[in-house]
């Protein structure tokens, strides 16, 4: 094989890895999931709890994902609980008693999720004297964190 044959070979080969590393890198960002989901209270579905995994973040938060809203879509003079756990671990509850009216209350109790991490949510009614009804939970797997 003469000098110019190689030197042929040797750019074909080079533009190739090239593009299947070009082509890798867009399918890589193409393949994120969005595990995104969504837990509302049983009966009417008064209270909803999203968990956003994907997108740019809550306003004035930066470019955060990974957090709850909690919503409190009818005026019975109940609010809103969410209690969260990530693989087990409880980390806390926060309510919303905005009402109908009020502005979705974000908590972001976990920071980042890996992919495999479990995330936990129980959404309940409660009332002024904390006695929780209508509760509903559920627990999902990140695909890719």
């Amino acid at each position: 094989m003469n000098v110019r044959t190689r030197a042929a070979r040797a750019a074909f080969t080079t533009s190739a890895v090239a593009a299947a590393a070009m082509l890798f890198s867009t399918q890589a960002a193409v393949a994120a999931t969005n595990d995104s989901f969504t837990v509302g209270t049983t009966g009417g579905g008064c209270g909803v709890v999203n968990f956003v995994d994907y997108g740019e973040g809550w306003p004035g938060g930066g470019n955060n994902d990974d957090y709850l809203s909690i919503y409190d879509s009818c005026g019975d003079k109940k609010g809103v609980r969410a209690d969260a756990w990530l693989n087990g671990v409880y980390y806390g509850s926060k309510s919303n008693t905005g009402g109908l009216t009020g502005d979705p209350v974000l908590w972001d109790p976990f920071g980042d999720v890996w992919a495999g991490d479990a995330i936990g949510i129980k959404v309940c009614l409660v009332d002024g004297n904390g006695a929780l009804s209508k509760c509903n939970e559920t627990t999902r797997w990140s695909v890719d964190g």
